[in-house]
């Protein structure tokens, strides 16, 4: 085998073990929750959230497919924040989210998920109609989860409670509901895999114009 071919073979080894780790990391192997998942999900859920509705909380883990969740957030902040445990968390509710925003974003981070979009809303709704108290809103927001089971586990998490006070604190009201994709134009794994494609085509360009010159 010549210099040449070895190091294509090598820097396309290089890519594919890279891109290997990041859908790893991305969830592209994950599966749907397993019964014994769901039922010790939901025990741990209901020791920590005892008034929350428990038959939409297992609906939701039953309907698994184990492919990415999408969650599609709107958010109205209190003008002034509410209390916690008699304690003012920050002067604005901008502030006392902030906390809640910080701890959430990095334990998605480190488990293949992420903020896909979040923007100020700049007018009231538009279109608005079959609810009440519908009209404001402060942020709309996207958050790429990379399975329901990194979504649920941070829900369970007691941890999570803690901040989870700073969320209620500052927000009015929200609407939160996960989706799956249906239409997607293209994604963190395509360009992963063209940046990575690109890489190596221009190290070999490279390394070829190097020989010949």
């Amino acid at each position: 085998m010549n210099k040449r071919r070895k190091i294509s073979l090598v820097s396309w080894g290089i890519a594919a073990v890279v891109y290997l780790l990041f859908s790893l990391w991305h969830g592209a192997f994950e599966g749907p929750l397993s019964e014994e998942e769901i039922e010790g999900y939901a025990k741990k859920y209901a020791e920590l959230h005892p008034d929350a509705d428990l038959v939409q909380f297992r609906a939701l883990l039953e309907n698994d497919n184990g492919k990415a969740v999408i969650m599609v957030n709107a958010i109205k902040l209190y003008d002034t924040p509410k209390m916690i445990n008699g304690e003012l968390a920050g002067k604005t509710s901008e502030e006392v989210l902030e906390q809640y925003t910080k701890y959430v974003f990095s334990y998605l981070i480190k488990r293949g998920s992420y903020p896909l979009y979040h923007g100020v809303a700049t007018n009231d709704a538009v279109e608005q109609w079959g609810l009440e108290s519908s009209k404001e809103w402060t942020y709309g927001s996207m958050i790429r989860y990379r399975s329901k089971r990194v979504m649920i586990e941070m829900s369970t998490n007691p941890e999570f409670k803690q901040f989870h006070a700073n969320k209620i604190a500052a927000i009015e009201k929200t609407i939160a509901f996960p989706t799956t994709s249906m239409i997607q134009m293209g994604g963190l794994g395509s360009i992963v895999f063209l940046v990575l494609l690109s890489i190596v085509l221009l190290f070999q360009l490279l390394y070829i114009s190097k020989l010949k010159s």
